[in-house]
Formats: structure tokens, sequence, C-alpha cells
């Protein structure tokens, strides 16, 4: 099935919008303190949002969600695009919004089709975390060296661990002399850095890889000077990552789900996707026979708009982790669901690829 074209996913999605979430809210998309929004994010914002309003059709309680939508809080958001992401595939499944529990426990919604049990799901939204932030400067002190040595190099550094704010200093004093004494060489600095000067053209950028170690999370920024008369050149700058929030966030999440039910946390980590890289084989390893074992299962979750012909489609990129010691199983049609979500996202970005030449 084709996706309708782009003039009309518009008209329905502000049509959608407006009804639920009223005019005031449409207008606020475009405000920013001190001016407007230019460019095409609104619409965008609208195009999104509009889509995922259609799950409200089938939640019980939808007005206290709506309610929180209307102040745009990113917390209501994620919980009604795990919503979503459930309902499209099975449009005959019925969702209560906070449900009561008997054991005190309020999960953020509880989800069932008929002849199945509830299956309750906790939602979270991470947000980017102070430790990324920090490493985040570190590389872009690094990387910002490309307008200090005014000379043709192409320099990466590559992290061997997460360094210290106290060795950065003596780090960018080595790299400057480093960078002086000529191209096609390398050098470990202590335990903390492979430097890397190549004879490759500044621009053409292949990030280094250790043998073996093509599974290890990484940041990276990178920039590049050329023209006007510089020298060209570039700095590439990547460090291992490491996101330790990952089990408290299961701890967290798993206290609010029911003894009696399957339990289903989701991860909208659209507002950091380093989540993706770092936090599946975390989770994965913190499924023990006897601990969370009320977590049937963790979804990862970003939504994304992509272009696709004449049309924008919404899809999110999904990861899926069964935990094999549960006390009580997914039922088969959430898992089929999210299996399925996960190969659509990877058949629709390939769809919107150039074909090659």
């Amino acid at each position: 099935m084709q996706p309708p074209p782009f003039p009309e996913i518009v008209v329905d999605a502000f049509e959608r919008v407006e009804e639920v979430l009223g005019r005031d809210w449409i207008a606020s998309t475009r405000q920013i303190p001190g001016g407007q929004v230019q460019g095409p994010s609104p619409l965008l914002t609208v195009v999104s949002m509009g889509g995922r309003l259609s799950v409200l059709e089938a939640v019980e309680g939808a007005g206290k969600l709506v309610a929180k939508l209307k102040r745009h809080d990113s917390s209501a958001e994620a919980e009604l695009t795990a919503m979503h992401l459930l309902y499209v595939r099975k449009k005959t499944a019925r969702i209560e919004y906070e449900p009561d529990s008997r054991n005190g426990r309020k999960a953020d919604f509880r989800i069932q089709v008929e002849g199945v049990n509830w299956t309750y799901v906790e939602v979270t939204k991470p947000n980017i975390s102070d430790e990324r932030e920090r490493l985040m400067g570190i590389l872009g002190r690094i990387t910002s060296l490309v307008w200090e040595i005014k000379r043709q190099f192409a320099l990466e550094v590559f992290f061997r661990r997460e360094p210290n704010d106290e060795e950065i200093d003596p780090l960018l004093t080595r790299i400057r002399q480093f960078c002086a004494e000529g191209t096609n060489k390398r050098e470990e600095v202590d335990s903390l850095a492979l430097l890397i000067l190549s004879d490759v053209t500044p621009g053409q950028i292949t990030p280094h890889q250790e043998p073996g170690d093509n599974a290890t999370p990484r940041l990276s920024e990178a920039k590049m000077v050329g023209g006007g008369g510089e020298p060209s050149r570039h700095v590439v700058a990547r460090i291992p990552y490491s996101d330790k929030r990952a089990d408290k966030f299961l701890s967290d999440e798993a206290a609010q789900l029911s003894k009696d039910h399957p339990g289903l946390i989701m991860v909208d980590a659209g507002g950091d996707p380093t989540v993706f890289s770092s936090w599946g084989a975390i989770l994965a390893r913190r499924f023990q026979p006897n601990i969370h074992t009320r977590v049937s299962g963790v979804c990862l979750f970003a939504p994304y708009l992509i272009p696709l012909a004449d049309s924008l489609v919404w899809v999110p990129a999904v990861k899926f982790l069964i935990n094999p010691h549960a006390r009580l199983a997914l039922p088969s049609w959430i898992s089929s669901a999210l299996l399925d979500a996960a190969h659509d996202f990877g058949t629709v970005l390939a769809a919107s690829r150039p074909p090659q030449q």
C-alpha cells in the first residue's frame, strides 16, 4: 500500500491536530523565545503529531493524555508514540491510559486484544546525559584545533577510553606538536588515545577501526577547513561511550509494572540516539533469573519522518529485546508488532535512498 501524497498528509494532519489540540498548539510550534521558528520544522512537527493522534480513538482515559500534550509534555508525547507503535499494527486493540492497579502501582498504559491478557507498559524518554555533553565538549575542543594549525593535514584522534578532564590540555599540546612534525604517522599518547596523521586528501574521512572492535559505541565529531587560500585540513575525534543510565532506568520503570501481567518497557531514544548503540547490550545483560523478572521485554524506539517519492512516511527505528527469564512472556501479537516495526524501518529507509550508479 502506497502512502498518500504529501499534500493530503499535511491537510489531514492539520485538521486532526486542530481538532484535538487546538489552533494555539499549532501556533506554538512556530514560536521560540524572542521570535519565530524558520524553515520546515513547524510543519513537520504538526505532520508527525497528526499521524500519531489517530491512536486516541482506542484509548480509554485519553483526555488526561491530551491535556498533557497541550502543555507540550515530552513524556506524554513519548507515551503517545509508544501507543501508536503498537496500535497501528493491531487496530482491534484496547488501551487504558494510567490504569489503576491493585498493588498501588500505576503503569503509563495497558493494552490488550480480545481473548488475550492485558500487557502493562511503562514509557520513558531519557534526556541527553551530562556525561555525553561533557564528552561532546571535549570532542569540540579537539576538532577546533583545525582552525589553529594552518598547514595541510588529515588527523584522527582515536580515544582508547573515556578521558578525564585534566587529561585534555596535555593532549591538545601534544596534538599541536604532532601535526607540525609531518604526515603519515601514528603515535600512542599514554593509554588515552591513538593519533593518526595520514596523507589522504583532507575531507576524505575513513574512520580508524580497531581489529575485533566493531561493536564499541562511540561519540564522534569532525571539522574541516578548505578553500579561500587556506591549506586544506580536517580533524576527526572519536571517544568510546557507555551510557550508564540504562540499569537505573530499567530498575525504576520495572517497579511500576504489575506482577500479575506481562510487562513491557518502551524507551523513546529520539532525544539521545546513543541510547540505541549503548543500551541494548547493557539491558540484555541485566536480564537474569532473579532480577527484573516482571519485565517481559524492552523496546527502544526513535521516531523519524522519511521522504519517500512524493510522500512523507512517519516510521520509528526499533530495537526489541525479549527477557528470557521473565515471569510472564509478552503476547505473541506484541512481539510480532515490534519485530515488524523494526523490519519496516529498514525497508522504508532503503527505499528513501537514491539507487547506486
